[in-house]
């Protein structure tokens, strides 16, 4: 019944059928006996046509002796067809007809069953299976994935996977039911696989060869200075609809593939840029069937990283005279990076940059670094410093520039100091304020003078009951631009003694109170180089002495001298060398 339906749509479809007065009448024989319920003749089962042969399979018909297998041909499909061979041999099964140009056949069997109809069998014709379209060939971990849409020919009972090779375009499997095949022995990581897909029918005819895909194949190359990844790849060929978009995808550290960003169509090279060091990048290209929801990728690339890691912190965060009179350098690097040149590097004033210390052969391991600069002068020059550093790909970072604070301090005039200090310079750093503080003889600092950014400069007066010393240290407080890293930069220690004063009094009573005559120092009675002479109105020397302690009794060579004025001249060094004179009259009283 089911083919009988068949052939009827088949004749309804053609106008042209009604032309032909046979098939017609057949027809409403056909119809007339089904509507009675009388029994049917099977025709022979048609296989297929290989070559100018016809290939079938008997139909075994019970009814009656076997008479003949007819076969019926028509250039078209739509008819006429006409009788073209009664095959009397029933095991027959082939028949040889080398027509010229498209062919269409139907058989039927012919039994000696009286009151019963022969039903033709489904048409076929010589012409080779529909082409097979691709969908996609997409890489895969495990393979090549190849897939393609039903040609929606009936004779298609395979589909054979065909790849092209360097022996040329060779079948490599044959699938049986399905639209889609794994080629597990594709090298795909190594090239650009280019793939066909045939449709077979049952005799081994195959269709032809249709546009064929090939796989995007994707190549890597690591820049280690620029830190960046280039990729390589073929645009996808195959589509067409031709090609939507083409998308780079990432997957960082084992992470599954993600989308990264999108090139343009006719691209074949990009960047992934901002590598880091010893992680593992993953990479695939991803290609979209214009109008279709129909995804390709390329073989996926993964490789661990190797970048320069560069220098991203090269800072002095502090620079300060230490205890000892040493200057200390605090400074921070990056302990990972790849470097081959780290110096410290080091300017007297008004002076160009030497180095002071070289790391290169032997890094430090911590981010955090102190140098000590034990070659200084402290207490009369500045000092500048910087930090340079040279990548394995010969980029050199240098350092903000950081100064030494030079204190100093002077006695113009007794009991009374006056300090003065060089400005804070550190590039990078953000200055808070200055403390000026007295270092006393314990070692105890004692703050007298605080300025965000007043004058530089202070005068003490001096207590000398407090002792001969005076030490000074100014420290600068700074921070970063952050506020976060608040240090404290010192100067050098700058000590004096203070400028000695005298008090000389201008009279004395020999057996008196102030029975002996001698100037009285303000912090010392130990002075350098002193030496007291008095003189009498003409001139003549009366009294002379060396020792501080040693005074004028008012005798002159043993004898008391009469009332009266007299000169004095009194020379001493002051600390530092400078020597000082005092002269005036000092009146003998009796």
């Amino acid at each position: 019944m089911t083919v009988f339906w068949r052939l009827l749509c088949d004749i309804f479809a053609q106008p042209s059928n009604f032309m032909n007065y046979f098939r017609t009448l057949l027809l409403l024989f056909f119809c007339l006996k089904l509507s009675t319920g009388l029994s049917q003749i099977l025709p022979p089962t048609l296989d297929c046509i290989r070559g100018d042969t016809l290939y079938w399979t008997p139909e075994n018909n019970n009814c009656g002796p076997f008479v003949s297998t007819d076969v019926f041909f028509s250039p078209n499909p739509a008819g006429p067809y006409s009788l073209l061979a009664s095959i009397s041999d029933p095991g027959a099964t082939s028949f040889h007809h080398p027509a010229m140009g498209d062919a269409y056949y139907f058989l039927q069997s012919n039994y000696n069953c009286p009151g019963q109809t022969p039903i033709p069998s489904d048409t076929i014709n010589n012409l080779p299976p529909a082409i097979t379209t691709l969908e996609k060939v997409s890489v895969q971990s495990d393979g090549v994935l190849v897939s393609w849409y039903d040609n929606m020919d009936q004779k298609t009972v395979a589909y054979i996977i065909y790849r092209s090779t360097d022996q040329g375009t060779l079948p490599i499997d044959t699938v049986f039911g399905g639209l889609e095949y794994l080629d597990r022995s594709a090298m795909a990581g190594q090239k650009t696989e280019t793939y066909y897909v045939l449709a077979m029918d049952q005799c081994g005819n195959t269709g032809f060869f249709d546009m064929p895909h090939k796989t995007v194949h994707l190549t890597t190359k690591v820049n280690f200075c620029e830190q960046y990844i280039e990729l390589n790849w073929n645009n996808y060929s195959g589509w067409q609809n031709g090609t939507e978009s083409v998308q780079i995808w990432l997957g960082l550290d084992g992470a599954p593939l993600a989308f990264e960003h999108q090139v343009q169509l006719t691209d074949t090279l990009a960047y992934v840029t901002g590598i880091d060091d010893n992680r593992e990048y993953c990479i695939a290209i991803s290609a979209k069937e214009n109008g279709r929801d129909v995804r390709s990728f390329s073989n996926m690339v993964c490789a661990i990283s190797d970048v320069i890691t560069p220098v991203d912190q090269l800072k002095i965060r502090n620079v300060s005279v230490n205890q000892n009179g040493d200057i200390d350098i605090l400074w921070n690097h990056s302990s990972n990076a790849d470097i081959k040149v780290l110096q410290v590097l080091k300017a007297g004033q008004n002076e160009p940059f030497v180095l002071l210390q070289d790391y290169s052969s032997q890094r430090p391991n911590s981010d955090d670094v102190n140098t000590t600069d034990t070659d200084t002068d402290v207490q009369n020059q500045v000092y500048e410093y910087q930090i340079e550093s040279t990548d394995e790909c010969d980029e050199t970072v240098t350092s903000n520039n950081f100064s030494s604070i030079l204190l100093e301090v002077q006695s113009d005039m007794p009991e009374q100091n006056d300090i003065e200090w060089t400005p804070f310079q550190a590039s990078g750093r953000v200055l808070i304020g200055y403390q000026l503080c007295r270092i006393n003889e314990s070692g105890m600092s004692v703050t007298l003078y605080e300025t965000e950014d007043g004058p530089l400069n202070f005068t003490e007066i001096i207590d000398p009951t407090e002792g001969s010393n005076s030490c000074y240290v100014v420290k600068a407080i700074h921070t970063d631009i952050n506020s976060a890293d608040t240090l404290e930069s010192r100067s050098n220690l700058a000590c004096i003694e203070p400028q000695i004063g005298l008090y000389i009094p201008n009279a004395f009573v020999p057996g008196g109170v102030n029975s002996i005559f001698r100037p009285v120092p303000t912090f010392d009675n130990s002075l350098i180089n002193y030496r007291m002479q008095i003189f009498n109105r003409w001139g003549g020397l009366v009294f002379e002495s060396e020792d501080i302690n040693h005074g004028w009794d008012g005798r002159q060579n043993g004898s008391m001298l009469d009332p009266g004025v007299f000169f004095y001249l009194v020379t001493f060094e002051q600390p530092g060398g400078k020597t000082e004179m005092r002269t005036g009259t000092i009146h003998l009283i009796r």
